[in-house]
């Protein structure tokens, strides 16, 4: 039996602080949100990239961080881990685990699992820490219920501020809001072989333009990836239906890209940064 042993943290975790009603909760500032993205992204990167063998959590999620004294986070519960593939891009499981909100459309929909999967998941996280609203909220609006069908249209019109926490209060790094809502935007890209790498999303959100490049995936990933491109409308909206979850959009990526000529992750990104370095 293995045992995992943490420090009592009394602070609790990220979404008891972001969604609790409770006015013993204070609400969390700007820079503390955006301090622990970008330590949850370095605790990804860690399991996907630099352990001996990648790492896959399967359940990242606001409730399964947790919060030091100084309000650091701590990427807990790996209980439902898993080894990553070292010899394929994907591994396949029938058995489909994890928490409705943040599940990747191509596990939830046909049990292909890659360490995209926490990609997508970390992208609802940062959704909620932008948004301050919960991956699905039943007490919303019919029809807005989920949180990243919710969001999307305002990532892709770049309406930032009208998705924003409505407590937040002081002042918020511009450049930190666009940068956050990038990597949320790519995360949740539909296809899994589109999305970036965490090591990629850390680099958005410490704003280092120049560590964005990524090598070129092989001919024989692509080809192997390639049927998780495309989500029949009938099959995404019984998921969605189930779950609300954001699957019932046929296209790989935001509009922002040009459909007519899909981009890499590396190529979109440069275009990216070149439009919005003034923002530094």
């Amino acid at each position: 039996m293995l045992l995992s042993a943490y420090d009592f943290l009394s602070k609790g975790n990220l979404e008891e602080n972001l969604h609790s009603k409770s006015k013993e909760k204070s609400v969390l500032p700007w820079e503390v949100r955006f301090q622990i993205a970008v330590g949850v992204a370095e605790a990804l990167n860690y399991l996907h990239n630099e352990c001996p063998k990648p790492v896959i959590h399967r359940d990242v999620k606001s409730s399964n961080i947790l919060l030091t004294e100084d309000l650091e986070p701590q990427l807990c519960d790996f209980g439902l881990a898993i080894w990553g593939p070292t010899t394929a891009s994907f591994l396949m499981d029938t058995d489909v685990v994890g928490t409705f909100g943040y599940l990747a459309p191509e596990y939830f929909m046909y049990g292909k699992i890659s360490d995209k999967i926490d990609v997508y998941a970390f992208g609802v996280v940062l959704l909620e820490l932008l948004s301050g609203r919960k991956p699905i909220g039943l007490e919303t609006t019919k029809g807005q219920e989920s949180l990243v069908m919710w969001a999307k249209p305002k990532l892709e019109s770049g309406n930032l501020k009208s998705m924003l926490d409505p407590n937040l209060d002081g002042s918020i790094g511009e450049a930190q809001m666009h940068r956050m809502a990038l990597a949320a935007k790519l995360c949740l890209t539909q296809a899994a072989r589109s999305r970036p790498t965490m090591n990629q999303i850390l680099s958005i959100l410490n704003g280092e333009e120049g560590k964005l490049e990524c090598k070129k995936q092989d001919d024989s990933e692509s080809q192997e990836d390639n049927d998780d491109e495309v989500y029949p409308d009938s099959s995404a909206e019984s998921h969605l239906n189930l779950a609300f979850l954001d699957v019932n959009d046929n296209s790989t990526s935001f509009s922002s890209l040009d459909q007519s000529s899909p981009l890499s992750v590396e190529e979109y990104l440069k275009k990216r940064w070149s439009r919005s370095s003034s923002l530094e």
